[in-house]
Parts: C-alpha cells; sequence; structure tokens
C-alpha cells in the first residue's frame, strides 16, 4: 500500500509541473504569435490546466478502466460548484454581457457530450460508451470551439502581461510538460488502481473523488491567483474553457484512441455535471440580480458539491 501511495502522490507532483510547464510555453508561444489576453485566458490557459485530465484519460483507457471518464466528470462537476463558489464567495463576480455566449455554450457542451456518453449516436450501437465515431464528433466539435475562439473580436482585453520567452525555451517548456503530464499520468492511474483493489472500491469512485479534486487543482490556483489580481474574466474563462476542452477534446481524443466504454456508476454523476452547470446559470440569470454571482450564491455552490461528495462517499 505504501508503494501506491508514494506512486500516486509522486505522480501528482510531476503532473501538476509538467501542466504548468506546458502552460508557460504555449503562452509564451501564443504571446509571440499576437494572440489576444483573453483567447490565452479562456482557451489556451483553460484547455492548458485539464491537460492532466488527458493524460490520466489516456493512460486509463489504455489500462482499460474508467478512472479517466470519473476524472473527467468529477472534475467539471468540482470546477462549476467548488471553484466558481469560493471565488464568489471570497469577492462576488459580475459577469459581463459578453461572456454570457460561453456560460451557455459551456452547458450546451455539457448536455451534447452527455447525451453522447450515455446513448449510442454513432457507431455501433450495442457498445455501451463511446464509440470512436461519437469521439470523432466531439473532438471535432471541439476543433470548431476553438476556431470561433481564435477569430472573435471585440472581446476586452483581460489586462495580464504573460511571460515572454524565447521559441528556444517555449519549445523546451512544452516538451519538458509532455513527458511530464504523461508520465504523471501513468503514476497516477496506477497508483489510483490499485488503491481502489485494496479498499475494494471501483477505480471510477476513485476518479470521481480524488483524482478529479487533484487534476483540478490547477484550475482552482489559477482561479484563485485571477481572483487576488482581479481579473475575474480569467477566473471564469478558465473554468468554461477547461470544461469545454474536458467534455469535447479530451473525451474525443480518447475514444478516437480507444472505445471508451462506460460503467453504469459514471452514468450517475453525468447527471450531476448537468445539474452543476443548470445550477450555475440559474443562479447567474435567474436567481437574485442578473449577471452576479453573489457571495451567498458562493455558498449554494460550495455546499451543493459538499452535499453531492458526502452522496458519493455515503454510496461507495
Amino acid at each position: 500500500m505504501e508503494t501506491s501511495l508514494v506512486l500516486f502522490v509522486v505522480g501528482f507532483f510531476i503532473l501538476i509541473t509538467g501542466a504548468r510547464f506546458l502552460v508557460k510555453g504555449a503562452i509564451s508561444i501564443a504571446q509571440i504569435l499576437k494572440i489576444s489576453s483573453w483567447v490565452i485566458g479562456v482557451a489556451i490557459v483553460g484547455i492548458g490546466t485539464s491537460i492532466p485530465e488527458l493524460a490520466i484519460n489516456i493512460s486509463s483507457t489504455l489500462a482499460g478502466n474508467n478512472v479517466g471518464l470519473g476524472t473527467i466528470i468529477g472534475s467539471n462537476t468540482f470546477n462549476l460548484l467548488m471553484i466558481l463558489g469560493l471565488v464568489a464567495f471570497f469577492s462576488p463576480i459580475y459577469v459581463k454581457p459578453e461572456w454570457y455566449k460561453d456560460i451557455l455554450i459551456n452547458i450546451l457542451v455539457v448536455v451534447t457530450a452527455s447525451v453522447i456518453i450515455l446513448f449510442p449516436v454513432l457507431g455501433d450501437t450495442t457498445f455501451e460508451g463511446l464509440t470512436r465515431a461519437e469521439g470523432g464528433l466531439l473532438f471535432t466539435l471541439f476543433i470548431l470551439w476553438l476556431f470561433v475562439m481564435l477569430k472573435r473580436k471585440g472581446i476586452e482585453d483581460d489586462g495580464i502581461d504573460y511571460q515572454i520567452l524565447t521559441i528556444s525555451s517555449s519549445v523546451v517548456f512544452i516538451i519538458a510538460g509532455i513527458i511530464g503530464v504523461f508520465v504523471g499520468g501513468r503514476w497516477v492511474v496506477d497508483g489510483a488502481e490499485t488503491l481502489a483493489a485494496i479498499f475494494s472500491i471501483q477505480p471510477a469512485i476513485v476518479g470521481l473523488t480524488i483524482v478529479a479534486i487533484g487534476t483540478s487543482l490547477p484550475e482552482l490556483t489559477v482561479s484563485l491567483v485571477a481572483l487576488i489580481q482581479k481579473r475575474k474574466g480569467v477566473a471564469i474563462g478558465n473554468i468554461i474553457g477547461s470544461n469545454i476542452f474536458d467534455f469535447l477534446g479530451i473525451l474525443g481524443i480518447t475514444a478516437l484512441i480507444k472505445p471508451l466504454p462506460v460503467l453504469e456508476r459514471v452514468q450517475f454523476d453525468t447527471f450531476a455535471t448537468i445539474g452543476a452547470s443548470f445550477l450555475v446559470a440559474f443562479l447567474i440569470f435567474i436567481l437574485g440580480k442578473r449577471g452576479v454571482l453573489s457571495r451567498s450564491e458562493g455558498v449554494i455552490l460550495i455546499l451543493s458539491y459538499v452535499a453531492y461528495l458526502t452522496f458519493i462517499i455515503l454510496n461507495i
């Protein structure tokens, strides 16, 4: 057990460090190419902070377990309820009208991907999970979203001066980051699978809880730092970009590599993620002042996640 725990913890450290290197290199390249900092915040940082989930998904799929899918679903629920809840609790979020579209796109993405996860849409209709054809559809939608993001005009800059490295240094950071996230991801999956066997619980449960929260640490860090710097657009954009990449990009890439089976345990939690998306939209657009996520509403999100996590633990 000690070896599995060490493997799990060290793997997480390598994973998060690799993700930081990868994001730093990607941001530098984006700055050199004159890509707007809003796009960097939403698309590149949002995608970059989800690289750990990508590594874990590919590793777990090749290993034949549901740790990865559980991680995606659990991470998104954590992002929407706990991270946004904490940000709103410390300082109310005033959502600008130009952000409304991205929030609604996030809901549409979660619902669309969830329908494809739960019901046969393309490919082998007898396969309970994501087929390669469905993975291709999700990945195509991700590329379309990314293209639209890069072409968007008139979005207010987030005002952050990102560090610009030389091209050679940026490439080194990116390569080191890729190696780190995939080595770390493999170790995390191996450790999680062993721990699940030791405690006689499903690997998907480990993914939904410990691994999901752990891989959401980059999003949590970015959002809290952005909050301290009074860059709430990045705090929200990071979550939106991360969620969209998780459900379209990561699930799409993973299913293209190998069809992804979906266990009944994970199906329930998919509905929880859908519910979290609608709850955030309800609090922002309907309850209280329109376009504001207040401190009390932040508490509602936090308590909702605590209730969800308690339900999972009690039903292990």
